[in-house]
């Protein structure tokens, strides 16, 4: 198979393989010439995510072990209950469709953002972006400069997310108060989910995912794979979309 050398959309796989974005964790302690593969995108439905068999992010633990992360085969785009969806597996890639969704028209400047995630994924990049991106300048940032923890705060720079809600555990799961309003991103991250979290009540998420869904005009979900195994990352995708009728 041959790759882009010089991507500018996820219309085939590629590598990433200078210490940027994702590839920058760690990457004195990844061996000589480090690197990370990013999936193409694949329209279809939502039940045909799969793991693939490459790695897409690496990075130590709080003991110092490395650890060398599949993601998915595919970044898979359709819909969830009507509403367009799409799954990755490091959360990043998010800032590129949102990117995307904006020019397209199918959020407006200023959407919300209903974040559900063990992580705020609220910290400041290297360098903001440019004002008004093109695509191919949206792709570029994404996977060169953006990572997994540092991709909202350009979003909120550049309006593509104006009003946001943060839910990174059981507690805010009771809070319904932008249910029903209209130009919503809903970004779910799977992490919600790892063995840490167990004793969260998974009827609760599912709920509060049902109540954010009818009106939301985009979702973005992310398995996020440093932080949760994807096997049990697809599983719960799976139970979430089995669960949600579409009906707050």
């Amino acid at each position: 198979m041959t790759h882009d050398p010089q991507p500018v959309d996820y219309t085939r796989p590629f590598r990433i393989d200078a210490p940027v974005g994702n590839n920058a964790f760690a990457y004195g302690m990844r061996g000589a010439s480090p690197s990370l593969w990013v999936p193409a995108r694949r329209r279809g439905p939502l039940a045909g995510v799969e793991r693939g068999r490459e790695v897409v992010f690496e990075d130590v633990d709080e003991h110092g072990v490395l650890h060398s992360c599949t993601g998915l085969a595919h970044i898979v785009e359709g819909e969830w209950a009507g509403v367009p969806a799409i799954v990755m597996d490091n959360h990043n890639h998010a800032f590129y469709f949102w990117c995307e969704a904006m020019a397209e028209g199918l959020i407006e400047p200023g959407a919300t953002l209903v974040h559900l995630d063990q992580h705020r994924d609220t910290r400041v990049p290297p360098h903001p972006p440019g004002a008004a991106l093109t695509q191919a300048e949206a792709f570029q940032y994404t996977n060169f400069v953006l990572n997994v923890g540092n991709y909202i705060v350009p979003a909120q720079q550049i309006g593509i997310v104006g009003d946001a809600l943060f839910v990174t555990g059981e507690a805010g799961l009771g809070d319904r108060r932008f249910a029903g309003r209209r130009n919503t991103i809903l970004n779910v991250d799977l992490d919600f989910f790892a063995p840490e979290l167990a004793s969260i009540d998974f009827d609760r998420v599912r709920r509060f995912v049902d109540a954010h869904l009818p009106t939301a005009s985009l979702v973005t979900i992310a398995t996020s794979p440093f932080f949760i195994e994807q096997d049990r990352a697809i599983a719960y995708l799976f139970r979430l979309l089995a669960g949600s009728s579409g009906r707050a």
